[in-house]
């Protein structure tokens, strides 16, 4: 049997080993939300665009703008504005993990939801769903001992989807990160379509790419 001071020193090496995981999953994820971060949101896109080329799958994305957000910030403070952000996250992540997906906070007010297996009409249903469910979510404004009004947040979503392919020639087609960026670009460019026309609505890119590897 190990003496009491090995046992001691491997119990500390497990927890200086247990807290370097933690601290490099932390560095990656959103201070406020707990979401990953825009950086590690492109390598995690990546990485799911690899996986589905096993079975030619799709993958979905929504860009998720919350609309006129400094209006928040201005009228309520920056600590409901905060908040707010925390709890659009969760309800976003939520979703997210109920379509076997993941969320991120892209930066600011703007949120990305990653949808494995999502066609392009699968990603408008969960869109649609997202919009509908947020813009009926009635939240308090301000903080104690303020009084508290209510506050209706709506959103604009840019839903693209696209299939990625396993082989190909490599010349034609792009790379999973380069798939990744592709597939973020249309899902924001429809999302700023949505702004245009008139805010809290969910736009679709453009025509759903394919041939990506």
């Amino acid at each position: 049997m190990p003496a009491p001071d090995e046992l001691a020193a491997r119990a500390a090496a497990a927890l200086r080993e247990v807290a370097g995981v933690r601290s490099a999953e932390d560095a990656h994820r959103d201070g406020l939300t707990g979401l990953l971060d825009g950086e590690a949101l492109h390598g995690t896109l990546a990485e799911a665009i690899r996986n589905a080329e096993r079975d030619g799958g799709h993958i979905g994305l929504l860009f998720i703008d919350l609309d006129r957000f400094k209006r928040v910030n201005d009228r309520h403070g920056h600590v409901t504005g905060s908040r707010i952000l925390s709890h659009v996250a969760g309800f976003l992540d939520d979703a997210a993990r109920q379509a076997e997906g993941f969320a991120a906070r892209y930066g600011g007010d703007e949120f990305v939801v990653v949808l494995p297996g999502a066609d392009l009409d699968d990603s408008l249903r969960h869109a649609e769903r997202l919009r509908a469910n947020l813009a009926a979510t009635i939240l308090a404004g301000g903080e104690p001992p303020r009084r508290r009004p209510l506050i209706r947040v709506t959103c604009s979503i840019g839903a693209a989807s696209m299939r990625a392919e396993a082989g190909g020639d490599r010349d034609e087609t792009p790379s999973p990160a380069g798939a990744a960026t592709r597939l973020l670009q249309l899902a924001d460019n429809a999302m700023y379509q949505g702004k245009h026309a008139g805010r809290n609505r969910v736009v679709a890119a453009g025509a759903e790419a394919t041939g990506v590897a």
